[in-house]
């Protein structure tokens, strides 16, 4: 199996999107897709609720389309995000639109994380997905992330990664603070370097390699 750094995968997802002509909002459509087909998996045909992290730029984006297809199918979902929508880039943002439109719970933290006010609203949630932070990271988590982080590994929910497990470093598998504990973790065209380190791999849990629609050509 091949493992990529977090510059390569940007890399090739920059060539799928300039030279394939493969455009970003539907990489970013067939990741959360693939987000929550696993969740639905994951639920068994049961009616839980679900709960959504979303943080900024595409990752937060991924779940927001996650969202958008578990509440077309029936599942009561909550989501959190951390970004005020002036703020948002374009592609999550018509996402987080199409949201609003719809019958979901939107919980904004963009200002104020309050973690009992979460946990009362979510308590009820089976499945958590853990959408705040891909492989761009690189700094140590604190703030409002951080205790969110806290928050998404104290409940008793299983816990869906988008891409990996916020918090760990792509390229090293080191903890950058704090790192979201996943059950599954659902990574995007390749899976990345750190899923080779043995003391991350209790972190990311399950790893599923999703097919967003990246041309084989760049994947080989």
């Amino acid at each position: 199996m091949k493992y990529v750094t977090a510059s390569e995968m940007q890399e090739i997802d920059r060539r799928a999107i300039e030279e394939f002509g493969i455009p970003s909002i539907l990489l970013m459509e067939n990741a959360g897709r693939a987000v929550a087909e696993e969740v639905q998996c994951l639920l068994k045909g049961k009616k839980d609720e679900v709960a959504i992290f979303c943080g900024k730029g595409n990752n937060g984006g991924d779940g927001f389309v996650a969202a958008r297809h578990l509440a077309n199918q029936g599942t009561k979902v909550h989501v959190v995000f951390f970004q005020s929508p002036s703020d948002m880039k374009p592609d999550p943002l018509v996402n987080f639109k199409i949201l609003q439109k719809m019958n979901v719970s939107l919980i904004d933290c963009s200002v104020k994380f309050d973690p009992q006010k979460i946990k009362n609203a979510i308590h009820r949630s089976k499945v958590v997905v853990d959408a705040l932070f891909g492989t761009g990271l690189s700094k140590p988590i604190e703030g409002n992330a951080k205790e969110a982080i806290d928050l998404m590994n104290a409940l008793q929910a299983s816990v869906v990664a988008v891409d990996i497990p916020s918090g760990l470093n792509a390229d090293t598998g080191k903890i950058m603070g704090i790192c979201v504990e996943a059950k599954i973790t659902i990574t995007l065209g390749l899976p990345k370097k750190a899923f080779c380190i043995s003391s991350a791999k209790e972190l990311i849990g399950k790893v599923v390699v999703a097919d967003i629609s990246i041309p084989r050509e760049l994947l080989n």
